[in-house]
């Protein structure tokens, strides 16, 4: 059952992502993992149940390893109530632990730990992200938190940046806001898009081996 489990959420992930969620159907996730679509059926009552099976194992692991009733019928169980204040206060736990150090000026935190951190805010949640990302019509409250979360991370990731320079462990630049955006966005690359939504994507690279191309690329363009 839990093999199962793992290939729904990895075809309706990609799909959610990819297609979109209105765009895509019970049948469309059945065909994608070879499975007949009353088969799908059996595990969950219906798509919206499955999105909410994704986005709440995406935010808390392990969820689904827990011996529940099939097929999950959100309405009935209760299962998913609150399941995006769930999402947020994760989401805000994650930038509250990523903003420690820039309270004592990054004292004994070095750029390569900050990047590491940084990449694991990221690539932690990528799934349900790209989620939101693609589908702001059938999540609106959750997409505009969303756009809201990612520029508190980018300010945060810029000051870390300005600390750096003042420091000398980060070599100087013209405009950090553009080095900001370029480190954001190749952070966000490797820690979410080459697995899930890029023109060619990489669905065997793991995540530690992304992370590790993606700071051996950060740190050899900015370390001082």
């Amino acid at each position: 059952m839990k093999n199962r489990l793992d290939l729904i959420y990895e075809a309706a992930s990609r799909l959610f992502i990819n297609k979109g969620f209105a765009r895509t159907q019970v049948r469309d996730i059945a065909r994608e993992i070879g499975l007949s679509t009353g088969m799908i059926y059996q595990y969950f009552s219906g798509k919206k149940d499955i999105l909410s099976f994704i986005l709440k194992e995406a935010v808390n692991p392990g969820f689904f390893d827990h011996e529940r009733q099939f097929p999950v019928t959100s309405g009935a169980s209760g299962i998913f109530d609150h399941l995006e204040e769930e999402i947020k206060a994760t989401f805000e736990k994650n930038q509250q632990d990523f903003d420690t150090h820039l309270k004592d000026q990054a004292a004994d935190y070095s750029l390569e730990e900050m990047l590491s951190d940084a990449f694991d805010v990221i690539a932690n949640y990528a799934v349900s992200c790209l989620i939101i990302e693609h589908n702001e019509a059938d999540l609106p409250e959750l997409a505009h938190y969303y756009r809201d979360y990612r520029k508190r991370f980018f300010a945060q990731v810029q000051q870390y940046v300005d600390l750096y320079i003042e420091k000398n462990e980060f070599r100087k630049v013209e405009n950090t806001f553009y080095t900001t955006r370029a480190i954001v966005e190749s952070l966000a690359w490797w820690g979410m898009h080459v697995r899930y939504d890029a023109f060619e994507t990489e669905t065997d690279i793991s995540p530690e081996k992304a992370k590790e191309v993606c700071l051996d690329l950060l740190l050899h363009a900015y370390q001082a």
